[in-house]
C-alpha cells in the first residue's frame, strides 16, 4: 500500500511537471498597452478598473507602491486570492508575508467603486464582470497604512467559457509594471498635475487633432483625461493615417512556453512553416460595412493560399461573443466580400473558418481562424457652441440620429426650437437636399429606450432610410446653418 501511494503521488508530480508553463506578459508603457487585444480578446472595461486602481494606490518617490485601503476588510470588492490554479508564480518564502489579492468585482464593489467603473459615459467600455486586477502584498512591521506594500500588479480575466467557472485565464493575464503606473496616473481624472489635454497628448506620442479633442472633452465631460488614455490605446492605431483597416489584428495564440516538435528534416518540404502560417494568420483581414441597401457586406483580405487550398468560409455573427452564425459563404480568393441578407446593426462580426461537410453534402463552419472587428457606429460630433453633440448610427439597417444634451443644458429644447436634423444620401447635397422626409426636429427626438450616458440625456430618431456608404446625418441650429455633420463611412 505504502509503495502504490508513493506511486500515485510520483505520478501526480510527473502529470504537474509536463503541463504547459504559461508566462505572463510584461507591459511597461502605454505603447506595449496598446498591443493587448482590447474589445476583442480582453475586455476594454480592463482599462478603467487599470486606471482608476493606479490612481487608487500611492507611489513613493522609491518607487514602493503603498495600498490606501485595507484588502481584507472586501473594500472594492477584494478578496484574498489562492492561485490555486498556478497562474501566477509562487509567493516567496521569508522577508515577510506575501498574499495575493484580486479587486474589481462590479457586484461585491458597487458601493465603493467611482461611478464612472460602474457605468463608463460610453457603452461600449461597460464590464461584463470578467475582468479583474491582482496584486500581491507584502506585510511589513511599519506602521504606514498597515505595513502592506504592493510589489506585482496583473489585469486578468475569468475564462469567457461558463464551463471554465470562476478561474482566470493565463493566456490574458498581463503584469503592470510601476513605470506604466506611473504613466497611468498622469491621466487623473482628480488631478492633471496642471497638464492640458493638448500637453498630454503631445506628451505621450499622440497625433490627437483638435476637434476629435473637443469631442472627448464633451462626450467624456470631466473624465475628459480618460477619455484621451482610451482614445491614445484604443482608437489611435485606428485612424492613424485614416486608413480603415486595424494596424494589428489578433493574435490568437496564448503566451504559453510550448514544446513544438524539431521535424528539421521535413521543413524544406512543407510549404508553410509554423512560424510562417502565424505571419500568414495575423495578415487575414476582416471587415463588416454596408451595402447600399442596409445589408451588412463582408470584406476580406490576406486569406492565404493554404488557407484557400484546405477550404474556408467566413461568416457573420451578432457580435463577438455570439456562438450562432447568422450567414455563412464559402470563399475561393484571398481577398474580396460578399453581400448578406442580414440586416446591418453594431456589433456585427465576420469570422474566418475552416469547413467541414455534414450529411455528406452541407457544408458547415469548423474550426475558427480569426476574427475582424465588431461594426460600429461613428463616433459623435460636437454640435458647435453647444454642450451638446449629433451621432449617426444604424438600426436594423436604418440610418438614426442620437442628440447627447449636457444635463446642466436644462434649456435645450427652447434654444433648440427651430433645429432640426436631416439625413442625406450624399454629403455634397446642399441643407435643403436631404432625403424626401427624412428629417426631425430636434425637441422632438425622444428619450433613449436604455441610458446610455450618466452625464449626459440622450434622444433618438430613426428614420426610414437605408444606411449606406456616404449616408450623413446634419444637424441645423436655424436658417440653414449646418453646426454639426457626421457621415456613414
Amino acid at each position: 500500500m505504502k509503495m502504490q501511494g508513493g506511486l500515485v503521488l510520483f505520478c501526480t508530480v510527473l502529470v504537474l511537471s509536463i503541463v504547459p508553463v504559461c508566462t505572463i506578459k510584461k507591459l511597461n508603457s502605454i505603447n506595449e498597452l496598446k498591443k493587448v487585444d482590447f474589445g476583442r480578446a480582453v475586455p476594454k472595461h480592463s482599462l478603467l478598473l487599470l486606471h482608476w486602481f493606479a490612481n487608487t494606490i500611492d507611489i513613493d518617490n522609491n518607487d514602493v507602491i503603498w495600498l490606501t485601503f485595507d484588502p481584507n476588510l472586501g473594500t472594492y470588492g477584494s478578496h484574498h486570492y489562492g492561485n490555486y490554479e498556478r497562474v501566477l508564480n509562487p509567493l516567496p518564502r521569508g522577508n515577510g508575508r506575501y498574499r495575493y489579492y484580486t479587486i474589481g468585482n462590479l457586484f461585491q464593489g458597487r458601493s465603493d467603486l467611482p461611478n464612472y467603473v460602474l457605468h463608463p459615459p460610453n457603452a461600449e467600455y461597460r464590464g461584463r464582470n470578467r475582468d479583474r486586477i491582482i496584486f500581491r502584498v507584502r506585510e511589513h512591521n511599519t506602521g504606514r497604512q498597515n505595513g502592506e506594500t504592493v510589489d506585482e500588479v496583473y489585469i486578468t480575466q475569468h475564462y469567457e467559457n461558463s464551463n471554465e467557472g470562476t478561474r482566470y485565464d493565463p493566456a490574458y493575464t498581463y503584469q503592470i509594471t510601476i513605470n506604466l503606473l506611473r504613466q497611468i496616473r498622469a491621466f487623473s481624472v482628480e488631478d492633471n498635475q496642471g497638464n492640458s489635454l493638448v500637453e498630454l497628448s503631445e506628451d505621450f506620442g499622440s497625433n490627437i487633432n483638435n476637434l476629435r479633442l473637443n469631442s472627448l472633452k464633451i462626450s467624456w465631460g470631466e473624465l475628459a483625461c480618460l477619455g484621451l488614455l482610451l482614445y491614445i490605446v484604443l482608437e489611435e492605431k485606428y485612424y492613424k493615417n485614416n486608413k480603415p483597416w486595424p494596424a494589428e489584428k489578433r493574435n490568437t495564440q496564448p503566451h504559453c512556453v510550448i514544446n513544438l516538435p524539431d521535424n528539421s528534416e521535413n521543413h524544406h518540404d512543407a510549404p508553410h512553416s509554423w512560424r510562417e502560417r502565424l505571419v500568414h494568420q495575423n495578415s487575414i483581414q476582416l471587415e463588416v460595412t454596408t451595402g447600399t441597401n442596409g445589408k451588412a457586406v463582408i470584406h476580406w483580405k490576406g486569406v492565404p493560399k493554404h488557407h484557400l487550398n484546405e477550404r474556408v468560409m467566413v461568416v457573420l455573427y451578432k457580435d463577438n461573443n455570439a456562438q450562432e452564425a447568422m450567414f455563412s459563404k464559402v470563399i475561393a480568393s484571398g481577398s474580396g466580400h460578399v453581400n448578406t441578407s442580414v440586416c446591418l446593426n453594431v456589433g456585427l462580426q465576420a469570422r474566418l473558418h475552416k469547413t467541414k461537410k455534414k450529411y455528406c453534402f452541407w457544408t458547415v463552419p469548423s474550426d475558427e481562424i480569426c476574427r475582424g472587428d465588431e461594426c460600429r457606429n461613428p463616433e459623435k460630433v460636437w454640435i458647435h457652441g453647444y454642450d451638446a453633440s449629433l451621432q449617426l448610427f444604424v438600426k436594423d439597417g436604418k440610418a438614426c440620429a442620437r442628440l447627447f444634451v449636457n444635463k446642466s443644458f436644462r434649456n435645450w429644447m427652447t434654444e433648440f426650437k427651430k433645429s432640426w436634423v436631416g439625413f442625406y444620401d450624399n454629403p455634397n447635397k446642399a441643407t435643403r437636399e436631404y432625403k424626401w422626409w427624412q428629417w426631425q426636429w430636434a425637441p422632438k427626438f425622444k428619450p433613449a429606450s436604455t441610458p446610455l450616458n450618466d452625464y449626459y440625456d440622450v434622444y433618438e430618431y430613426h428614420s426610414g432610410m437605408s444606411i449606406a456608404p456616404g449616408v450623413q446625418a446634419r444637424f441645423i441650429l436655424r436658417n440653414d446653418i449646418v453646426m454639426a455633420q457626421t457621415s456613414w463611412r
